[in-house]
């Protein structure tokens, strides 16, 4: 009877927890869109039926669901397709935003090792080019 009623007991436990409650509820994407080319897709088909004499009772009534089903797929791929194009973009720009930034990275310690390697380097770098007398010339930073 000790492993019946400790199985009993864990089985009480289980039941008096509390499950998580829903608060929310996300609407899907594209309810007016799909609700268009539902109407006009069903209309299409009540059309037909007019034409050919069959009511919507009888057996058409399974072509159009089979329809209807088939256009909901058709958006829900779409749909996923769309959302991963816009996922493989933004990785693109992260990555190229990434690329720029260690270029620039890259660029800036050059710089510094080209300043502390070649003092002709240095000196041409910290000087400002000044245009007198319509001569070029080569004059220090002014130093605030």
């Amino acid at each position: 009877m000790g492993v019946v009623g400790a199985a009993l007991r864990g089985f009480g436990k289980a039941l008096s927890k509390k499950s998580g409650t829903i608060k929310s509820v996300k609407p899907a994407k594209n309810l007016t869109g799909r609700r268009k080319s539902y109407e006009s897709m069903v209309d299409t088909v009540n059309k037909q039926y007019k034409t050919k004499g069959v009511k919507p009772g009888q057996s058409g009534s399974k072509i159009k669901k089979e329809a209807t089903s088939k256009a909901s797929a058709i958006h829900d791929r779409y749909e996923k397709a769309s959302s991963e194009l816009k996922q493989y973009n933004k990785n693109l720009k992260r990555k190229t935003i990434g690329a720029g930034a260690v270029a620039v990275g890259g660029i800036t310690g050059a710089h510094g090792v080209a300043k502390h390697k070649f003092p002709k380097y240095k000196k041409f770098m910290e000087r400002n080019i000044k245009i007198k007398d319509g001569k070029v010339k080569l004059v220090p930073y002014k130093k605030k």
